[in-house]
């Protein structure tokens, strides 16, 4: 009898969920073993019985997919990542795959291409959308986009979602709360993406990030992206 691939969906959204679960099982080669909200959750589950893929999205309920890719990565280097997200692939599919994952997923895109997304990333290779994956290969080979003049280009992993949360207009608190780190930190990444973007007043940060995540990278409401499909 042939062993199926364990799947386990990490995404803040329990309708996502259930739509990318009911995808997946319409494949007898998966069995989807777990679902988890929040980092922790997910950890909790991987240190007991470790899957063989992971399925996270970038925005959880508690902690950050971007850290979470990293410790999955660090201590399970085993497990396969695909990221299946909102958020703009021109700017993150870049950094989930510098974070250990080995794919990256538009939501929108999840009905027609999850299958061979998967399928793609448990034979040992990278899984992205060609036009993402050319737009990686420019930028690293032609330099044909100037560096330093958007956040994206100048701020580390945890700076840029720090960043993108103020643009929602989360108090140091809330986004520690959010990604499960003290409030004191906050304040200290906050600090340094002010010196990196070159602003000085905290009102000038918030009105820098929150133009950046109405132009750019914010994902819209995810709960129907699934559904019907």
């Amino acid at each position: 009898m042939t062993m199926k691939t364990t799947i386990m969906i990490v995404d803040d959204h329990p309708i996502v969920r259930e739509g990318l679960a009911n995808l997946i099982g319409r494949d007898d080669r998966y069995q989807i073993v777990a679902e988890a909200a929040g980092a922790t959750e997910a950890m909790r589950f991987i240190e007991k019985k470790p899957p063989d893929m992971v399925i996270v999205d970038l925005t959880l309920a508690e902690g950050s997919g971007l850290q979470l890719i990293k410790r999955i990565h660090s201590e399970k280097p085993a497990i396969r990542i695909l990221v299946a997200s909102m958020h703009d692939d021109m700017i993150y599919a870049e950094r989930s795959l510098r974070a250990g994952a080995n794919g990256y997923i538009n939501k929108e895109q999840a009905a027609s291409k999850l299958i061979s997304a998967i399928e793609e990333v448990l034979r040992g290779n990278i899984y992205l959308d060609p036009a993402v994956a050319s737009h990686i290969v420019q930028r690293r080979t032609q330099k044909q986009f100037p560096v330093g003049e958007r956040p994206e280009d100048v701020l580390s992993d945890r700076e840029l979602e720090i960043f993108a949360l103020l643009g929602k207009g989360l108090s140091s608190k809330e986004i520690a709360g959010q990604l499960s780190v003290s409030p004191k930190t906050v304040d200290s990444h906050r600090f340094h993406i002010k010196k990196k973007l070159g602003v000085s007043k905290h009102s000038e940060l918030l009105q820098r990030a929150l133009a950046w995540k109405t132009n750019a990278s914010d994902p819209p409401d995810q709960d129907n992206v699934l559904i019907g499909e």
